[in-house]
């Protein structure tokens, strides 16, 4: 296939950054008010709004060059907002923020695993909140980190492979986790690796994906705004293996 263009203009198209090209997360992205790894989108998206920036590079304390430290943050009109990073992009929704992220990009590898550095420490108290107003509930905050392959057609949304952690406990030192994908449907999945309510069913376990979702954030439970504010996960180095 041959593309010609009719413009005068000689300046190169305009690529937008693939999140594989930025695995390390060591190159960060000017976004007007805020800063995203390059090639990933950010909850810094939707906070910005309200003037909080949950998402920030952390240059200090890493494995190596940069890294993403997400920290839980109070906020006005939702009351709580997990920090997240992840594959997709944002278009606020007014009548449902939950839904503003719009996970996903095309992708039609079928990786073995998807290795990363972290650490993690949950917020004291934990909260469920309606409107803006929190109630302490029983239990802790959890960091959640996963990868969803997809099949993708029309309306039609199948889950291929599923890689998934989700984990409440303090690790306080830089700690490496490899996540195996599971391909095809998962029998009483646990959180994490459930399917998401826009998904239809599950895919054979030899069907190609369309697309992927990744996902890092700092209260598992952020999209039901419930969570501890200061929870805080670091990330750094992320692999995928094939």
């Amino acid at each position: 296939m041959f593309l010609f263009s009719c413009s005068d203009d000689d300046t190169p198209p305009t690529v937008e950054p693939y999140f594989e090209d930025n695995l390390t997360l060591d190159t960060w992205e000017d976004k007007g008010s805020y800063f995203n790894p390059s090639g990933w989108e950010t909850s810094n998206a939707g906070t910005s709004i309200v003037g909080v920036f949950n998402a920030t590079e952390e240059k200090t304390d890493v494995v190596k060059g940069s890294a993403a430290k997400l920290e839980t943050a109070k906020v006005i009109f939702t009351g709580i907002a997990a920090s997240t990073f992840y594959t997709g992009a944002f278009e606020y929704n007014s009548a449902d923020p939950a839904k503003s992220a719009i996970l996903g990009v095309p992708y039609t590898k079928r990786p073995k695993s998807m290795s990363f550095h972290y650490k993690y420490t949950p917020g004291d108290l934990y909260e469920q909140y309606v409107n803006t107003t929190g109630t302490t509930i029983v239990g802790t905050d959890s960091c959640l980190a996963y990868m969803y392959l997809q099949k993708r057609e029309g309306d039609k949304i199948e889950r291929v492979g599923t890689a998934a952690m989700q984990n409440s406990d303090t690790i306080t030192e830089w700690t490496e986790k490899k996540l195996t994908v599971q391909y095809g449907e998962i029998q009483n999945p646990e959180p994490g690796f459930r399917l998401r309510e826009d998904e239809t069913g599950w895919a054979d376990a030899t069907a190609t994906p369309t697309h992927v979702i990744i996902v890092f954030t700092s209260s598992s439970a952020g999209d039901f705004f419930r969570g501890a504010v200061g929870s805080v996960m670091y990330v750094d180095e992320i692999s995928i293996e094939y």
